[in-house]
């Protein structure tokens, strides 16, 4: 039986009287008394997040920009301080190991950034090839001696310790080594943001710093909420080993290069798909979470199935994300959903919903 981690921040979270649960085996603030309440704080102003149950490898030596252009889908283009993401790692038959965001450090040194789940996965997956192919590069796991945060909102640019920050473009980043901490314009959410990395001293700091200067601090539920809202995949939710960027429409992949598991995604792309991923909004005012399962129908025929769902405060209505089939996908059609010996119209939309 796996030990369950705890967020190097639990403690401040639980001064906070913040909701604690348990997501990806981490012991993490699931809210904070209101979700809504702090979903709309980052929709209209900013909030938050402890998000240190992300995995964080660093990748280096003379091998690895050759071994993550091989491995990932995106072009690894070796300018320091970008972020090349949302990238992904495929197997062999193109299906989603994981999606992760590439730090480019310099050439020979990478930051990656995995799911929770996945991170251990990725980490042997590189070493498998490395030994396979005999390159030269190492990976070290930097997740459990450093801690990570999400300030996300319209008006993340404006809290006045990160002015000196304000000024980063887009997936780009600044790092400093000793201490070790780095800060990117890059978030979750759909809005502006920045997340930082560094030593859990120096994040139980900032994360202090910026809950007394008024900033809502936001759970792992309104997290789930605003992706949702943005059409942002969950892994393990949403999608796997078993689905591959044409069934999710998850572009991440450059055709113009080779990466592993390209032959099976251009089959896909050449061929077609049996399902797709759609998103669904629900009637105004019915308060119901759509539960992963449950089955999306048409005058009774099931059509596919629902892999997450939740209620948009920001919309007022049951929003989720599921797989039809692709020869049922039109966009705006009126589907039905049963639950609890009740049916909900659900109409078919894409992404973003709000």
């Amino acid at each position: 039986m796996k030990t369950k981690r705890e967020s190097p921040l639990l403690e401040i979270h639980k001064s906070l009287n913040a909701n604690i649960g348990e997501f990806a085996g981490w012991i993490m603030p699931m809210s904070y008394g209101d979700y809504m309440k702090e979903h709309l704080s980052v929709r209209t102003e900013v909030g938050v997040f402890d998000i240190s149950h992300m995995g964080r490898l660093r990748v280096t030596g003379r091998d690895s920009l050759l071994i993550l252009d091989y491995l990932t889908t995106r072009k690894i283009v070796p300018i320091k301080n970008i972020i090349i993401g949302p990238n992904a790692f495929l197997n062999e038959n193109g299906g989603f190991l994981d999606d992760v965001l590439v730090y480019v450090i310099e050439q020979d040194n990478y930051l990656l950034v995995t799911n929770a789940i996945n991170k251990d996965k990725i980490k042997n997956w590189l070493l498998y090839w490395r030994d396979i192919k005999k390159m030269d590069f190492e990976v070290k796991d930097l997740t459990d001696e450093t801690a990570m945060i999400a300030i996300q909102g319209k008006k993340a640019k404006e809290i006045s310790i990160l002015n000196s920050y304000s000024n980063l473009k887009p997936l780009t980043f600044i790092m400093s080594e000793n201490p070790f901490l780095l800060v990117s314009r890059s978030g979750w959410t759909g809005e502006d943001g920045f997340e930082v990395i560094g030593e859990e001293r120096r994040i139980r700091e900032i994360f202090l710093n910026l809950v007394n200067l008024g900033i809502q601090p936001c759970g792992l539920i309104s997290r789930d909420s605003l992706r949702l809202e943005m059409g942002f995949l969950l892994y393990g939710e949403d999608f796997d080993e078993n689905i591959s960027p044409v069934e999710a429409r998850y572009w991440v992949f450059d055709i113009s290069k080779e990466f592993l598991g390209k032959e099976k995604v251009m089959e896909k792309l050449i061929d077609g798909v049996e399902k797709l991923r759609v998103g669904l909004k629900f009637k105004k005012g019915e308060r119901f979470i759509p539960r992963k399962g449950l089955k999306i129908a048409i005058g009774g025929k099931e059509i596919g199935e629902i892999t997450s769902g939740h209620y948009s405060p920001l919309l007022n209505r049951a929003i989720a994300m599921g797989y039809i089939k692709s020869t049922h996908f039109f966009l705006g059609l009126n589907t039905e959903v049963a639950y609890r010996g009740k049916t909900f119209s659900a109409k078919l939309s894409d992404f973003p919903l709000i």
